[in-house]
């Protein structure tokens, strides 16, 4: 966990973007989740101007920003409100909400494009261990591969936006897969790095630039091919 400049200075960004966006067409009130979330975000948003909003923050301090996001609370509406919501994306919003937990309740660095191109190599040292290792995969290797060389692809053009949420609806062969890696250290380690990068949107606390991810991802690959 971490407190940096890209971390203030998103988390301004993301709360903008609800405030600005959807929220912007609801009152902040006590009463509404809707109203409770622009008190939340404008608090934090406050905080991160002034220099002021040390990471991680504590649940107690975040707690409509978590119980709204859990429970979805964001979406409960009278009939005539749903057209604000048909004017948006809930998949975007849910990614917004996300990753202001992932900067604030987590202290997390964000997963962004200027970093893709080293969670392909993660991702190929990952592979390289699961092919020079005795894994007993039951099956699951083929395709667990095939996946990890598909979210590659898909970095190399740029189609895909982490966080992506829950495994199995994208991925399916990733839950068997890390129950049977998680029991190697070296591999549980490596499958953690690249769930978190593309799953929960969170890259490596020592990932502070692209440099930095450049040297630690090639040390990574050059650690596993010496092996």
């Amino acid at each position: 966990m971490v407190n940096t400049e890209e971390q203030r200075l998103d988390i301004i960004k993301y709360c903008n973007l609800l405030l600005n966006g959807y929220l912007s067409h609801f009152e902040q009130t006590d009463n509404s989740a809707q109203g409770r979330m622009i008190t939340q975000l404008k608090w934090l948003k406050e905080r991160a101007e002034n220099h002021d909003l040390p990471l991680p923050i504590s649940r107690e301090k975040l707690g409509s920003l978590l119980y709204i996001y859990t429970n979805g609370e964001m979406y409960n509406l009278y009939k005539h409100e749903k057209p604000i919501l048909e004017q948006y994306n809930i998949e975007t919003i849910e990614k917004t909400m996300t990753r202001i937990i992932s900067l604030t309740y987590k202290g997390s660095l964000l997963t962004k494009k200027e970093y893709f191109p080293y969670i392909e190599r993660v991702i190929d040292a990952l592979i390289l261990l699961i092919e020079k290792s005795d894994y007993n995969l039951e099956g699951y290797k083929t395709e667990f591969i095939k996946d990890l060389r598909d979210i590659q692809k898909r970095l190399k053009k740029g189609d895909i936006d982490p966080p992506l949420g829950a495994y199995k609806s994208h991925y399916p062969n990733f839950i068997p897969a890390y129950r049977l890696i998680r029991t190697h250290s070296e591999g549980k380690k490596l499958f953690l790095v690249v769930a978190n990068l593309i799953f929960n949107g969170r890259r490596p606390d020592t990932w502070l630039t692209p440099k930095d991810a450049d040297r630690e991802s090639q040390q990574l690959l050059n650690d596993i091919t010496q092996l």
